[in-house]
């Protein structure tokens, strides 16, 4: 009888020991409103890639809808490679034409996305003085850079956060093709 006891007790505090750690919808909700706030901040695309990875892996063994979490993930991924094209563009020498042409098509895609799009914007606008006449020195196209925390940057290029290393990804968008608008 006292060993049934035991057994029962035992049995008893694992149910509430994993009742008390098991994730909830609403954890879900902070963590989305945590990401939320650094979209507000104006944080850089890579944090914001790294944020929602983080969030899909943690929760992806609960019962809740990550496909809003995925389809953001995607449009991220689309908007980084854009601005990385973007950026060779610039740095091959390419003329002014075909790089306003390709921010206004950054622009205008990704505009209603959680990516800060306004060094974009101001570097589209320098650009659009420069072939009208009115300005005569262009400065280093810096979108996104310098705007979030140097430390989570630093650490983020280091490939460890907060003492727990990861590996790099290798961004393979086909895991996402379901979700192309």
């Amino acid at each position: 009888m006292k060993r049934c006891i035991s057994i029962l007790l035992s049995f008893l505090f694992l149910f509430l020991f994993t009742i008390s750690f098991a994730l909830t919808e609403k954890d879900y909700e902070h963590s989305m409103n945590f990401y939320q706030k650094l979209v507000e901040k104006k944080v850089s695309v890579e944090e914001l890639i790294f944020t929602l990875q983080k969030i899909l892996k943690k929760y992806s063994d609960i019962e809740v809808n990550l496909t809003p979490v995925r389809e953001k993930l995607l449009t991220l991924r689309k908007f980084k490679i854009s601005r990385d094209f973007y950026r060779k563009l610039e740095a091959s020498g390419a003329n002014f034409d075909e790089r306003i042409a390709a921010l206004k098509r950054i622009i205008i895609k990704f505009r209603n996305t959680d990516a800060d799009l306004s060094g974009m914007e101001r570097k589209l606008r320098q650009l659009q003085k420069v072939v009208a006449g009115q300005e005569e020195e262009l400065e280093e196209f810096e979108a996104e850079r310098g705007t979030g925390t140097r430390t989570i940057e630093r650490e983020f290029e280091e490939g460890e956060i907060s003492g727990v290393e990861f590996e790099e990804e290798v961004e393979d968008l086909e895991e996402f093709k379901e979700f192309e608008p």
